[in-house]
């Protein structure tokens, strides 16, 4: 009887360490697996360096791929927007800039210094202004006419004078005489006076001309209107706006105006 219930109550005892032994067993392997699933999910135990951790999770590129590639740009379900750049990354570029633009100006400046020095320090020399007989080449002489008055009244004849330069080097001798130059008076583009018609003096006076010094000649128009051939059709232009000219057969000046006003009414 005692046998048998000690019998029995080995029986009862059994199962119960039986689970705890499985349990036991279970609880380890799984953290065996544990154990492995971390060597191995860790890469074989080499730590992933911080700086590539927040590199690719947040999706930012770093600071030295700003400085010579196109703006990355984010496709999403609303369209694409380009990436901004941080702070970092703009000054590092930009930090990078300046020493090239500095350089490239520097460079631009001494290629302009050394354009500047090896330029010619004289200037080209001047043709001469004579021709082989001693007289003037038409080319180098300017003509030059200035009214001694814009307007003149009843009783004012119009005085002209006339400058004629060299513009060539050396000294050429140029004539001056009036029927080699002379004046014309025009009124609305038509000749009504030439000083050529009826010219007095030397025929053959000659002024010696240097480079920038100018002979100076005075012509006064009398009023009258004239033919060649000293031939005056009046002595009374109409009061208006008249051109003047001064001329020689290959070299003109400049057409200057003037006016032949009425005299002012006396004040009553």
């Amino acid at each position: 009887m005692e046998r048998n219930a000690y019998r029995d109550e080995n029986d009862t005892d059994q199962p119960d360490s039986y689970w705890r032994r499985r349990v036991i067993i279970l609880v380890a392997g799984l953290c065996l697996l544990g154990l492995f699933a971390w060597i191995f999910s860790s890469g074989g135990g080499t730590p992933t360096s911080p700086a590539a951790k927040g590199t690719q999770a947040s999706g930012i590129l770093p600071a030295a791929a700003y400085s010579g590639a196109p703006t990355p740009t984010v496709t999403g379900s609303g369209g694409s927007a380009s990436a901004v750049a941080s702070p970092s990354a703009s000054g590092s570029a930009s930090s990078a800039a300046k020493p090239a633009a500095a350089k490239s100006a520097r460079a631009s400046a001494s290629a302009r210094a050394h354009a500047i020095t090896s330029a010619p320090t004289s200037a080209p020399a001047v043709a001469s202004a004579r021709e082989p007989g001693g007289e003037c080449y038409p080319s180098a002489v300017v003509l030059s006419l200035f009214s001694s008055r814009s307007e003149y009244y009843s009783g004012q004849d119009p005085e002209f004078n006339l400058y004629a330069v060299s513009t060539g080097s050396g000294t050429c001798s140029f004539n001056t005489s009036p029927a080699k130059l002379y004046v014309v008076v025009m009124a609305e583009g038509r000749i009504i006076w030439d000083s050529a018609d009826c010219p007095q003096g030397d025929a053959n006076h000659a002024a010696d001309l240097s480079r920038g010094v100018p002979a100076q000649e005075s012509v006064t128009w009398n009023r009258s209107m004239t033919l060649p051939g000293c031939i005056t059709l009046s002595s009374a232009p109409p009061p208006g706006i008249y051109q003047v000219q001064a001329r020689t057969a290959a070299v003109d000046s400049p057409v200057q105006t003037f006016k032949l006003a009425r005299l002012p009414l006396a004040d009553v």
